[in-house]
């Protein structure tokens, strides 16, 4: 087993993830036609939708892990993956929140490192020896981790003016046509 995830990780989550989506599927029929829509049951399926959620989250990270690249954002994608997995299955199994605000700030800092971390992480899959190609994908990272510093400080300080609000919307736009345009580029700088 050990053997299996230093190999082929990728390999792993998806099989996890599959097995997850149809563990999910099953129960969510048996819940809608034969189930009485219990606690326990709805925490079956959102602990199946859960790991289905970090397997989807955790693949970027594992990718490149298994070929050995961008260790240095891999690993904190897959490791704040986990964490934020774990904090789920707590609340969904009702574990006690201590710390109140804090802790729904903490988990709210951890999803959107562990979203930012592997968005980039995505962008970084193809291996281009394009220019063009290259800029994009660091430009939009770029603007990822500013999206992601500034969300991270509108939780913590818990104010976000206008400026900084227009700002983000405009990085959210220039977030979205990097991550559209990279594999577009990709894509046709394989046809010549």
């Amino acid at each position: 087993m050990g053997n299996i995830l230093q190999r082929r990780p990728t390999r792993l989550a998806l099989a996890i993830l599959s097995l997850s989506l149809a563990a999910s599927a099953l129960i969510g029929i048996a819940i809608i036609l034969f189930g009485d829509f219990d606690e326990t049951e709805l925490r079956v399926l959102a602990t199946a939708s859960s790991l289905a959620g970090f397997s989807i989250l955790s693949l970027p990270s594992l990718f490149h892990l298994e070929r050995d690249r961008y260790k240095y954002l891999a690993w904190p994608g897959i490791l704040s993956s986990l964490t934020l997995f774990t904090t789920i299955l707590f609340l969904i199994w009702g574990g006690n929140i201590v710390g109140g605000e804090a802790f729904w700030k903490t988990l709210a800092s951890v999803g959107i490192i562990s979203v930012s971390t592997n968005h980039a992480l995505l962008l970084l899959i193809p291996a281009s020896t394009k220019i063009l190609i290259s800029i994009c994908q660091r430009a939009t990272i770029l603007i990822i981790a500013c999206v992601c510093a500034l969300m991270l400080s509108g939780i913590w300080t818990e104010e976000m003016p206008e400026t900084m609000m227009r700002l983000l919307g405009a990085l959210g736009v220039m977030d979205v046509l990097g991550t559209v345009t990279v594999p577009i580029l990709v894509r046709i700088s394989r046809i010549h």
